[in-house]
């Protein structure tokens, strides 16, 4: 990987048929680092299976943008092609952006990789007209929360992210928001 003042120079663009495994690997780890503590290994597990499988991965590959609630994969890939990170978003209600998915490489974190990738995302979604755009972030989550204030989002809402089987809730997730 070719090194510049500590970064690994990269280009962010949509992801494309083939990166789904590297995708799906990115964002296992960096979901499963963020929930450590926060959600049960077994909860863990089990959202990294649904959402970050290469079969679900290759098919929001393929049909990126079909719909604007699903705007596609945006992938951070280093000039030899590794994918460093990736995310992705899309928009409801005309005017609402969302951010699905943002994880990186958790040993490239403060390099600006993730701000590039949410600016992609963010780029997307003002030119479909969104005027504001929404996360949620696992409560307690050290890694995601400060990246997303630090980007103007605010808090506005605490709600149920982790329900068991009886109930109960094991975790809740903070829904942030800003202007874009």
């Amino acid at each position: 990987m070719v090194m510049v003042d500590g970064v690994p120079r990269y280009e962010v663009r949509l992801a494309r048929a083939g990166e789904e495994d590297a995708i799906c690997d990115v964002c296992r780890e960096g979901f499963t680092v963020s929930s450590n503590g926060l959600l049960p290994t077994a909860a863990v597990e089990r959202r990294a299976q649904q959402y970050y499988n290469p079969t679900r991965v290759r098919h929001e590959i393929a049909t990126a943008g079909a719909d604007l609630g699903w705007q596609g994969y945006v992938v951070a890939v280093s000039e030899a092609g590794g994918v460093l990170g990736a995310a992705g978003g899309g928009i409801t209600d005309h005017t609402v952006g969302n951010v699905y998915v943002l994880y990186l490489n958790v040993a490239l974190r403060g390099r600006g990789i993730g701000t590039a990738l949410l600016d992609f995302v963010t780029q997307q979604q003002r030119s479909e007209g969104a005027t504001e755009q929404w996360v949620s972030v696992t409560e307690g989550n050290d890694l995601g929360i400060p990246f997303y204030l630090a980007r103007g989002f605010v808090v506005r809402d605490r709600v149920p992210f982790d329900v068991a089987d009886d109930g109960t809730v094991g975790a809740h997730s903070l829904r942030m928001s800003r202007p874009i």
